[in-house]
């Protein structure tokens, strides 16, 4: 089983410049109650990740985000499969993000 690496909110507020943030969240929800993070891409789980992954720089790290972490979780798994091997899961999504 594929060992997904993952950032908690409170890791990544942090050191949130070291990464590449892509939402990988439908368009329609980026306008929900959850919200969004300003600035970070955005590259729907499927095709538009998927191309998004084949033109991306492999040195780069990667913080794959959606609203609840199972998604983002299955965008790691994506982008391991492309090369990638520095790609995080965004533990508990913006659910966790939004917490206080």
């Amino acid at each position: 089983m594929l060992k997904i690496l993952e950032l908690t909110k409170d890791e990544l507020k942090v050191s949130q410049e070291n990464y590449i943030l892509v939402d990988v969240r439908e368009a329609y929800e980026l306008e929900g109650p959850e919200g969004k993070i300003e600035g970070i891409l955005r590259a729907t789980l499927g095709n538009e990740l998927s191309l998004f992954l084949k033109s991306a720089d492999k040195t780069k790290s990667y913080v794959f985000i959606c609203r609840s972490g199972y998604r983002s979780g299955k965008a790691c798994e994506l982008a391991y499969a492309y090369g990638i091997p520095n790609a995080y899961n965004l533990k508990g999504g913006m659910l966790a993000w939004n917490e206080k």
